[in-house]
């Protein structure tokens, strides 16, 4: 079959037909001057309708529950199931409604409670009763639950006072200062388990000793009794009483990703290793999965053997990844230096890879590939079926297969018999050979050297025929579905110069070094930068242009020389320097200088200073109305259009308060029993920039659709606080107040030690 199909019913048709139709309709091509299937394009034709229809049925069935439909049938659900959606994100509004039944049905209980806390803030959450937390007075004959009951892995000796002391069901108030206390890695059979997901890690896990000192005051493992908190709930203040329930959830790590987990393949098999990657044969396929929603990257890799089918899925390879000769790779969501797969030429594809980035692709026999990126060069033997994939340079004789909505080099070694290989794209051409042309731009990539995934990131420059060519007219290659909730890290990276009109915008990006930028308009999504500058010069007339547009993204300074910045969603930590701002729910933390006010006769009217729903540094407006008109705050505060005519200050929609963000203790060794201070994250640590939940309400509820000011405000971090409170205190005894606590522990593994959990010291 030489003609591509743009329907896939179309295509199923065709398929479907006695292949002596199929074989005249070719033949009747091959003898006709325009080399057309008549029929095949007949029913590819039918296909497109038909498409559409499977597609509306399709939707129709989805929509008929709650957990699949589309968003705007969710308040609809809502009315029929006597529903309160307080979810500001889609999954947590679906959950709301597919769920209401089951938690009707447990109301009042704690597993409910921690799965409204997990459905609703799409995050992991550990739960304590506050009466648990509360010094209690010991009575004579209170009945003593079994010691196995409580954790199997405790033998004590009763009529030893110092061990029948740490038998966990004792209403103990004074700590034991010979143990610690904390969280450990624990089998999945023993009574006392919980399981939770750190950071993304899901790992099983149990309190060492109930009685001991707390190696971290004020965690989820601490559950060290006090007295009765009778103070208004407040940044820490009366959390332990009988009528609370503790609710301990991660502290929001930011745009800043933690850090990746390393570690040989050889040594993927130690226990210790257990919670990060599985291993298990599926239906005869070797299945080689990560675990975690965290980057592994794998060094000193062994050949796979033995030679059989391998499924790999989230994993970096820092080094080859290669199967012995018979064997075969589908990869999902992989990045590997070398990929090499030696096995003959087959009528089945020996390397399959979906999301994937390599820097060489190496393969005897077919490959096949969707939205995947070989930076290098792709030795390619026989056949390629590819979709929305990007490929610097190909290596081959007569090349056969479909490469569609993919970038070719202009002299790929691509067999010109339209039977052999089919190329399509966005752009037709009835005198090409394959009936689309090739596309062939030369991909521009960020000039960043300190990681894989870094290298394939499209720089602002790249033609539109890449970085809008892929099958949904979005990305090619290996960001073709984004890269939100997965930031990539650039460095080395010191200026850019862009086109004027700024091109591809840069999204998901966490620059590490200052950038500036020489020339052109710099647009910026959900990223991050630690100093910008934007020296764009004037036009040929001398008048300023539209400098940076950023959105969703963090600053610790901007300095824009000349021209227009325009922020919406930002935080900028420290100071913003700019001739003329445009800015909306904004958080500036620092201070504001440099605006200047556009004349009267000014052609400029669309760069006209603007401040909305933003939160903005009161030191230069302190008594703003006595102030000369010629003084450097006046003149800042009637750029910015905060004072009217008789110099009275007119917030409107802004606010002065200042913001506070939440207080990180980093620790790098799990094992260090040193207390360590909480201090503010600084550039590059998780956690930068997150508003504390202390913070004042003008800022966390202050944007104009209610949400948080600031770089986090697609995050959702104060609203779904809130909304995971509102809808517990409805499944919730009455007087049982819940209150969140953000516990940085959460982000940590527990240790395993065989010590500590034997309650000795670590």
């Amino acid at each position: 079959m030489s003609y591509t199909f743009d329907s896939r019913l179309g295509e199923q048709l065709y398929q479907l037909l006695p292949a002596v139709y199929r074989t005249r309709d070719r033949e009747q091509a091959r003898a006709s001057a325009s080399n057309i299937e008549d029929l095949a394009r007949y029913l590819d034709a039918h296909g497109h309708l038909l498409d559409l229809i499977h597609a509306t049925l399709e939707q129709q069935l989805e929509d008929a529950l709650p957990a699949s439909s589309q968003d705007w049938l969710l308040p609809y659900f809502a009315r029929l199931l006597a529903v309160n959606i307080v979810s500001p994100d889609s999954a947590g509004k679906h959950a709301e409604v597919d769920r209401a039944i089951s938690w009707r049905q447990r109301k009042g209980t704690l597993l409910c409670a921690e799965e409204i806390a997990e459905a609703v803030g799409q995050v992991e959450v550990v739960i304590q009763e506050g009466w648990k937390r509360v010094a209690m007075t010991p009575r004579i004959a209170m009945p003593l639950i079994p010691l196995q009951a409580w954790d199997d892995t405790l033998q004590l000796d009763k009529d030893i006072p110092s061990e029948a002391a740490r038998h966990p069901g004792l209403p103990v108030t004074m700590v034991d200062l010979r143990r610690p206390s904390r969280a450990v890695e624990s089998l999945a059979t023993n009574p006392a388990t919980q399981i939770s997901k750190f950071a993304g890690i899901q790992q099983s896990w149990r309190q060492a000793n109930y009685h001991g000192v707390p190696c971290f005051p004020g965690s989820f493992d601490d559950v060290s009794r006090r007295t009765v908190d009778v103070r208004t709930i407040d940044a820490g203040k009366g959390l332990y009483h009988h009528k609370r329930l503790l609710v301990f959830a991660p502290s929001p790590t930011g745009l800043f990703p933690l850090d990746s987990i390393q570690l040989k393949w050889s040594e993927r098999t130690d226990s210790r290793y257990d919670h990060l990657i599985e291993e298990k044969d599926e239906n005869g396929v070797w299945v080689i999965r990560n675990k975690t929603h965290r980057i592994i990257e794998i060094s000193e890799m062994d050949m796979l053997e033995p030679a059989r089918p391998y499924r790999i899925e989230g994993l970096n390879f820092l080094t080859e990844l290669s199967v012995v000769s018979g064997g075969s790779l589908n990869l999902q969501s992989v990045e590997a230096n070398i990929v090499s797969v030696t096995t003959p030429s087959t009528d089945e594809p020996v390397l399959t890879a979906s999301d994937c980035l390599f820097v060489t692709l190496s393969s005897q026999g077919v490959v096949k590939l969707d939205s995947c990126t070989v930076l290098n060069i792709a030795h390619i033997s026989t056949s390629v079926q590819a979709v929305d994939c990007i490929f610097n340079n190909i290596n081959g004789t007569e090349i056969t297969g479909s490469i569609e909505y993919s970038r070719t080099p202009e002299n790929a070694p691509l067999s010109t018999d339209a039977k052999k290989m089919s190329i399509k794209s966005h752009q037709r051409n009835t005198d090409s050979v394959y009936g689309y042309d090739q596309v062939t731009d030369t991909p521009a990539f960020i000039a960043a050297t300190n990681s894989l995934a870094a290298r394939a990131v499209l720089g602002a420059d790249t033609a539109e025929s890449i970085y809008a060519g892929a099958s949904d007219q979005t990305e090619m290659g290996y960001f073709h579905r984004g890269r939100k909730n997965r930031p990539v890290l650039i460095k080395g990276i010191a200026s850019l110069s862009l086109p004027d009109d700024g091109g591809y915008p840069l999204s998901d990006i966490i620059f590490q070094d200052d950038l500036t930028v020489t020339s052109g308009l710099l647009i910026l999504i959900r990223s991050a930068v630690p100093k910008l500058i934007v020296e764009t010069p004037l036009n040929s007339e001398g008048n300023a242009l539209a400098s940076l547009s950023a959105t969703d993204s963090l600053f610790q300074a901007i300095h824009v020389e000349h021209g227009l910045t325009r922020l919406e969603y930002c935080t900028v930590m420290l100071s913003a320097r700019c001739k003329y701002l445009q800015a909306s729910d904004c958080i500036f933390a620092g201070d504001i200088s440099g605006v200047h006010k556009l004349p009267e006769d000014s052609t400029l009217n669309h760069f006209l200073n603007c401040l909305r729903f933003s939160s903005i540094p009161g030191a230069f407006l302190e008594d703003i109305k006595s102030q000369p008109e010629e003084s450097v705050s006046k003149k800042l505060a009637r750029a910015l259009q905060l004072v009217d005519k008789a110099g009275n200050l007119r917030l409107r929609s802004n606010t002065l308060e200042k913001p506070v963000f939440d207080k990180y203790a980093y620790c790098k060794d799990l094992l260090d029993m040193e207390l360590i201070t909480a201090r503010d994250a600084q550039y590059g640590e998780y956690g930068y920039g997150v508003l504390a939940l202390h913070a004042a309400k003008a800022i966390r509820f202050g944007a104009e659709d209610g949400g948080e000011m600031g770089a986090y405000h697609h995050g959702y971090y104060a609203l779904k606080a809130e909304a995971m409170l509102d809808k517990m205190r409805e499944f919730l005894p009455v007087g049982i107040e819940p209150v969140l606590i953000y516990d940085k522990g959460l982000l940590q593994v527990p240790v395993d030690n065989t010590n500590l959990s034997n309650g000795g010291t670590p």
